[in-house]
């Protein structure tokens, strides 16, 4: 089992944090490189987009400036999780960027305008998906879960025609926690490619947590976030994109211009397609903390990650299971990605409750319980949060907690 909580930094008084699917722990190095930022700064003001000191990697003698740090951070940090060759992978601010890129690119629907995705789909590709519809005229098919709450895998091969343009699929699924094997979207990658079309995977779940081969998957372009298992928070996202693939996305910006302090007249064409994803001046602050919890995860070794994210994900199943708890997520190791999700009547005053106890986990819907124990995490720990919620489920008490009102601040749990 790993022992990584040392490297993070803890609320106090300490808590058992399980939320590592929506925002990650802050790894212990970040307030050293938000001064790093505030000096450089301060330093070296407008010259600081030329050149910084290398923070990031500072024995490599490799020069960066905030300009080139989407495309290094990316390159050095980011390709390896994904196991993606060089020259392949960018930052971005968020995965909702990235979909309006990929649909204002017309390579996209030169040989069709069907696009399949699922209703597990998280809002940032169908809710773009929807409203760009009518105005690019897309055929839209939207497959429907299986009764289990599940990906019809085959349902989605079925529903690839030679007017397929798009077909994009969750590596793991936010409300179920599934995972979707290699042997799963190879197939339909391979469908997809024999009718033109491409295949697009939201990786926000899985990179991070679970082993990811874009080159094996078949991925055209693969986008995700460092925001949750990463511990990048927010505004570092990234996407992967084919070599070869010829985009150009009418969201380009200034900063994805071929001649951007030329200010021409007319947008030019980036011989770099990752620059092409880029839109107006990059927000910096963001990237300086953007890898510090990828750099922990790589010294751990990222198969030793899914290890322990599976040991304890396991733990949690059994001890949901004796506590009489509805399991949402797949049982199976291979199709269980870090969360798991669990369907409990009033699942939002049991969310409140485990709080006012020390134990963080979040609700949906006011029906599921959703956890993800990471590094930080210990068996321990999940013993202690199950004896908790075995109290709460026999006795009852957790309905008389009330659930926290969201009116003041936000919704987020």
């Amino acid at each position: 089992m790993l022992n990584l909580r040392d490297a993070f930094l803890h609320p106090d008084p300490p808590h058992i944090e399980f939320r590592a699917f929506t925002h990650g722990l802050m790894p212990k190095t970040v307030p050293d490189l938000m001064q790093a930022f505030t000096d450089d700064w301060a330093e070296r003001g407008v010259d600081a987009w030329n050149r910084v000191p290398n923070h990031w990697r500072p024995d490599s003698g490799e020069i960066v400036g905030w300009w080139t740090l989407p495309e290094y951070l990316a390159e050095h940090f980011v390709a390896p999780l994904l196991q993606a060759p060089p020259h392949t992978c960018i930052l971005q601010p968020n995965v909702h960027t990235t979909v309006q890129y990929l649909l204002s690119a017309p390579e996209v629907f030169a040989t069709g305008r069907h696009v399949v995705i699922t209703e597990a789909a998280f809002p940032s590709v169908q809710h773009s998906v929807k409203q760009w519809q009518d105005v690019f005229d897309l055929s839209l098919t939207v497959i429907p879960l299986t009764d289990a709450g599940f990906i019809d895998h085959a349902a989605v091969q079925e529903a690839i025609t030679p007017e397929t343009a798009l077909v994009v699929l969750s590596h793991v699924g936010f409300t179920t926690g599934e995972l979707l094997p290699t042997d799963v979207l190879r197939p339909i990658a391979d469908a997809v490619h024999a009718q033109g079309g491409l295949f697009v995977m939201d990786g926000y779940h899985s990179v991070g947590s679970v082993p990811v081969d874009v080159q094996a998957i078949g991925a055209d372009l693969y986008m995700g976030g460092l925001l949750k298992e990463a511990c990048g928070s927010s505004g570092n996202a990234f996407v992967y994109i084919r070599k070869g693939l010829d985009l150009t996305p009418r969201m380009t910006g200034w900063f994805g211009d071929d001649d951007p302090f030329g200010f021409q007249p007319e947008p030019g064409v980036h011989p770099d397609v990752r620059r092409r994803f880029m839109g107006g001046t990059t927000a910096v602050a963001s990237m300086y903390h953007a890898v510090e919890g990828v750099r922990i995860l790589h010294e751990a070794g990222i198969a030793n990650v899914r290890q322990h994210s599976l040991a304890l994900t396991a733990q949690c199943i059994a001890r949901a299971d004796d506590a009489g708890m509805a399991l949402r997520s797949p049982r199976p190791a291979e199709r269980r990605g870090a969360m798991v999700i669990l369907e409990v009547e009033a699942a939002d005053r049991l969310c409140a409750y485990l709080k006012e106890r020390g134990v963080y986990t979040d609700s949906r819907q006011q029906r599921y319980l959703r956890m993800a124990p990471f590094v930080w995490n210990t068996p321990e720990e999940v013993d202690r949060a199950f004896d908790i919620i075995a109290e709460a489920l026999a006795s009852g008490a957790y309905h008389n907690t009330r659930p926290e009102t969201t009116a003041a601040a936000g919704p987020v749990t």
